[in-house]
């Protein structure tokens, strides 16, 4: 019986989870100086995570699977998960290993960030059997590129038995490694940066197209302030626009906001979908209504709504420093939706 049912987990997230250190200055030093901060705050941070706990704060149930150390960093890193209600027991905790950091300068004036990172030590996480169960049980799997060998694994189970491939692929992400991975995800929605370097284009409808005819059945891009183009499973296309705000503090995790509360929106239709037929464990066996296939018949609606969603959820963020202490309340993002 498996540790992780159906009823406890909707989406598998697979990257790297980190401290996020936000410093707000009125402008990046270029030597040595001395300047005073405008405010600061601590945060959780990975894409991939933060993608699961946007999705955790909408009512999604979500669960990470990582590796971390045992440090004070560690700690804190869980305790941010614990609010954002992501399941915690496939990370894996090392002794004496140091957890990853990022240290983010925010310029003031216009939200722009400068990222210096410090990469975790602990040891990339062994593909176990309660990580196979948890993807054979979910109906998403989200992934970002990191954790190679464990991601192959994993994306090989969830072809198996039908469980959603989600990637998110973000700027400066992109190398030939990670083209057989975005052809083998379900669900690909990436930034300019990544979409022009994977289909040499940079019409972002071409490329939305190009990315679905080499097999996604959602093929998605994100254009910050420009909003962002779709392909839907039958191949039809749409523009979602943005939800311009007058100022923006920062835009750390505006796009990783983006995938959480699109697949929160989504794995809501899935689950009334999965409900109506009866199917207690959506991958159970091999002749069980798969994820997949309720992907497959979402309506062009239930797919907008969660494009739309995902865009006001990603806009609000802005609004704040971090990329999970500023997301709105399900009230702020509906009713930025009735405005427009």
């Amino acid at each position: 019986m498996s540790s992780f049912p159906q009823k406890h987990i909707d989406i598998v997230g697979i990257g790297a989870s980190t401290l996020d250190r936000f410093i707000v200055v009125d402008y990046y030093p270029t030597g040595r100086e001395v300047q005073q901060v405008v405010s600061s705050t601590t945060d959780g941070g990975g894409p991939v995570a933060t993608a699961l706990a946007v999705a955790g704060k909408y009512g999604a149930r979500t669960a990470m699977i990582d590796s971390i150390g045992d440090d004070m960093v560690g700690r804190h890193i869980l305790d941010d998960f614990e609010k954002y209600n992501v399941n915690t027991a496939a990370v894996q905790v090392e002794r004496g290993a140091n957890s990853g950091v990022a240290t983010i300068l925010v310029k003031h004036s216009t939200g722009e960030r400068a990222v210096f990172f410090e990469r975790s030590t602990a040891s990339e996480p062994k593909f176990l059997a309660t990580h196979k169960q948890l993807i054979e049980d979910a109906f998403i799997l989200h992934i970002n590129g990191r954790h190679r060998n464990l991601m192959r694994a994993a994306i090989d189970t969830a072809k198996e038995v039908g469980t959603i491939i989600s990637l998110d692929g973000g700027a400066q992400r992109y190398d030939e490694d990670m083209k057989p991975i975005t052809e083998d995800s379900h669900i690909v929605i990436v930034a300019r940066d990544y979409a022009e370097k994977y289909t040499g284009t940079t019409n972002l409808e071409e490329a939305c197209r190009i990315i679905h005819d080499r097999g996604a059945l959602i093929a998605g891009v994100t254009d910050g302030a420009n909003g962002s183009y779709f392909v839907w499973p039958d191949g039809t296309t749409y523009r979602c626009k943005p939800f311009l705000q007058q100022t923006v503090v920062d835009t750390t995790g505006a796009g990783d906001s983006f995938h959480g509360a699109f697949l929160a929106m989504l794995t809501k239709t899935l689950f009334k979908m999965a409900d109506s037929t009866n199917t207690s464990t959506i991958n159970e066996t091999s002749s069980s209504l798969k994820a997949v296939d309720l992907l497959l018949n979402c309506t062009h609606s239930d797919l907008e709504k969660a494009a739309i969603f995902a865009s006001a959820v990603a806009a609000l963020n802005t609004q704040g420093i971090g990329g999970r202490s500023p997301l709105p309340s399900l009230d702020q993002v509906y009713k930025l939706m009735e405005l427009e």
